[in-house]
Parts: structure tokens; sequence; C-alpha cells
């Protein structure tokens, strides 16, 4: 058999393999690729808040270690809830501000690959977590929290499409918004992941890192306008029963960016962006609109 054709089969093999662990990365997984921008590292002041998310993913490809398209048929779609409760406080640890914080994804999902269709919804993967907040005067804010998640959707070996990634996972996490005098602002959420293993399979995603960034420019009292986006790189290999996923680990890699605006309320705030996906690698190809909805409780 011809060799292109050996690389072409085996590549298949691995992505049809991975796409119970990897297919909703971009669209409804904990890392929430693209729901943060606008003032990331501005956290508000004490109170209770509810956060709403909602995004709508879609791709039609899933690419391979070189870029192309490796599953035939391959289309994604995934229309995700994401309420978060959102606690800050007045007590403080080493000049900060001490929160915390607990979400639960409602995705639903479908997925075609390879001749087979899939639908699925429910609850997924829960996350919660400690903030800690500095900055309440001056330009710059910064915080630090720790994304805990929990395996809380529904899993079954014998699916193609899963709502959770059956194993727990610990995300280290640093935001900071420099804010200016002039009007312009630049934020950005950083994260970096570690991955439980999938025993069901014997599965063991790699550890990933992460952001999401804004640049924009308060256009009036109540408006932002500006670019937002993020970057995924995966920094280790996939590995089943101890080897490396289709021989080179399936790191995964996207990079996005797309107009976004922000219109401020009284008292809460909206977000919309719309973020087009580039040089991806082991992973889906597509597009998201995200909506972000903050209210004080």
């Amino acid at each position: 058999m011809h060799k292109n054709l050996i690389n072409t089969l085996a590549g298949l093999s691995a992505a049809l393999a991975c796409v119970t662990a990897q297919a909703t990365q971009s669209g409804a997984d904990t890392i929430g690729a693209g729901a943060e921008g606008f003032l990331a590292g501005a956290l508000p002041p004490a109170g209770w808040y509810g956060v709403f998310y909602y995004t709508h993913y879609q791709a039609k490809r899933f690419n391979d270690d070189a870029g192309n398209a490796s599953v035939p048929g391959f289309k994604l779609q995934a229309d995700v809830l994401v309420p978060r409760l959102l606690y800050m406080s007045d007590r403080t640890l080493w000049g900060g501000r001490l929160g915390g914080f607990a979400l639960a994804p409602l995705p639903s999902l479908s997925l075609d690959a390879g001749g087979g269709h899939e639908r699925r919804s429910g609850l997924g993967d829960a996350v919660l977590g400690p903030v800690l907040a500095w900055g309440d005067a001056g330009p710059l804010h910064t915080a630090l929290a720790a994304d805990i998640v929990l395996p809380s959707g529904s899993y079954d070996r014998d699916r193609m499409l899963n709502l959770g990634a059956n194993h727990y996972s610990l995300r280290p996490v640093f935001a900071f918004s420099y804010l200016p005098a002039s009007g312009w602002e630049l934020s950005s959420k950083i994260s970096y992941t570690f991955n439980g293993k999938n025993r069901d399979i014997d599965y063991q995603s790699g550890q990933q890192f992460h952001f999401d960034y804004s640049l924009s420019y308060a256009a009036g009292p109540a408006w932002r306008l500006g670019l937002n986006g993020y970057f995924i790189k995966q920094t280790t290999d996939d590995t089943q029963h101890g080897q490396a996923v289709a021989g080179n680990g399936f790191r995964g890699q996207a990079f996005a960016i797309g107009p976004a605006l922000r219109y401020q309320f009284d008292k809460a705030g909206l977000e919309l962006r719309w973020l087009k996906e580039f040089e991806v690698r082991n992973r889906p190809e597509g597009d998201a609109l995200w909506l972000k909805l903050v209210l004080p409780l």
C-alpha cells in the first residue's frame, strides 16, 4: 500500500478515535475558549453576581497534524449555555480580594463523523474554584484563580459523542486588564490545564496552554469596540495504553480572532463577539458566536 495512503488511514483512525475526547473542545469544553475578553482581569466589587454565557460553535472540518481535513463528513455544532455564580468578598489575602465561583455548562451537541451521527444535550462537566483579585484603583487589574473541573457530564465509552470528559482537571488561571485614561483596554485570561486520565479507555489527554485576549477602545460612555480572540496550544502528548496517540501525540492547536463589542447598562454588562479559527491542528476548525451577560444579584 502506498505510504501516503497508509498515513492518511492512520490519521483518520486516530482522529475518529479521538472525536469523543476532543471534538467538542472548541464548542463545549471547560476551557471555554473565547468566553472571556473585555475586562478579563477586572473583577467586580464585593457581592454576588450571575454571569451567563451562550456560545454557538460550528465546524465542518477536523484537522490533522498538518492542518488538513482528516475526517470525512465531519460536522460539529455546539450550542452551550453556561450559568456561572460569582462571589467577591471584602476579605483580603496578600493584598487581594477573595472570591469564588461555580459554573455548570448545559451543552446541546450535534456531531457527524465518518458516516455516523449523534445528538446529545444535558449537563456538562462542572467547574468551581477560588479567586483572588487586585487593582481596585489604578489602570492595572489582575486576578488569580484555579478551575477545578469535575466529571459531572454524561459519559459512555461506546458513544461517539459525550457531554463529559470522564476525568478531573486542574487549571491555574491568571488574568489582567490594563485600562489607561486614554480609553484603550488590553486584557487577557491565561490558563494552563492539567488533565486526569479517562480510565474507561486508558486515555490521557495532554496538558494545554490557553489564553483569551481583548484589545478595545471606549467608543462612548457605555460602548467598547475591539478585537477579541484566543490561542490554544497543547504542550504534551495525548496517550492511550501508554503510547502517543497517532504516533505524534495528537497535540491540538488553534488561533481565533474576530470583532467584539460591549455595552454597559446601569448595572449589567453585555458582550458580543464572533471569532474565526485559524492555524488549527488536531481539532475541529470553525467559528463561534459568544454572548456574555454579567448581572449583580
